[in-house]
């Protein structure tokens, strides 16, 4: 399980759909990750981390509408799609902040959406970049944590390479934040979400609970589309 930990963690989805949408590369370091931006032109922007498994490009349809008024960047991470490289929680890291410096140089605000992974890839940029708006959907307070709760009988606080300790840096972060969470996640124990919305600044955060919803199914239900339409569109 040490030398395999990763297998656990990133499932990337090879290839891509076809969308029509533009597409779009950015560098980070010696890779360079692929992915698309669609609603060109705005001088606000959203950036957009998905979970392990998921295609970012399957919310293009749903973000072009909501977002109209902003131009959505979602890039693959490395190793998935067609993006170069592998998996890891450092090479995330260095990329998202490689997408917000490229983001942000044609943009006046920028803000960032993580889903389950994306959460802490999200909470990481958020606290080292001046993003306007963070959301959280689905977040978790560290990797740790939920890899003890489902592997008890591992030392996991010792094995576990990748971390995404994310509770560790809410309360640096001062942009407004959401925090959208599935009613019934069978996934992400709402212990460990409560945990990591314990250390935000109270004054800056605001919590949805999408009531029946389960973590791969959350954004089936059009209140998931409406909070973030009026969070991130809102002026």
């Amino acid at each position: 399980m040490y030398l395999n930990q990763r297998v656990f963690i990133y499932f990337p989805q090879p290839g891509v759909m076809y969308t029509g949408e533009k597409s779009v590369e950015i560098r980070s370091g010696e890779i360079t990750l692929r992915g698309w931006v669609v609603n060109e032109g705005s001088d606000e922007a959203v950036i957009y981390f998905g979970g392990n498994a998921e295609r970012p490009e399957a919310s293009i349809p749903d973000f072009k509408l909501i977002f109209d008024n902003q131009t959505v960047y979602l890039l693959n991470y490395r190793g998935y799609g067609e993006s170069d490289g592998s998996p890891t929680e450092e090479g995330l890291y260095t990329d998202a902040l490689s997408i917000y410096d490229h983001v942000s140089q044609n943009h006046e605000k920028v803000s960032v959406i993580g889903r389950s992974l994306g959460t802490g890839v999200a909470t990481y940029l958020a606290s080292q970049r001046g993003v306007d708006r963070l959301v959280l959907i689905e977040p978790f307070d560290s990797m740790v944590s939920v890899a003890r709760a489902a592997y008890p009988f591992f030392p996991v606080k010792f094995l576990l390479k990748d971390r995404y300790d994310s509770v560790s840096r809410a309360g640096s972060i001062t942009a407004r934040t959401l925090i959208i969470m599935a009613g019934r996640d069978e996934i992400i124990p709402g212990w460990s979400t409560e945990g990591l919305i314990s250390e935000f600044d109270q004054d800056i955060l605001e919590v949805v609970v999408i009531e029946g919803a389960t973590h791969n199914d959350i954004q089936n239900y059009p209140q998931y589309y409406s909070v973030l339409e009026e969070f991130v569109g809102s002026e």
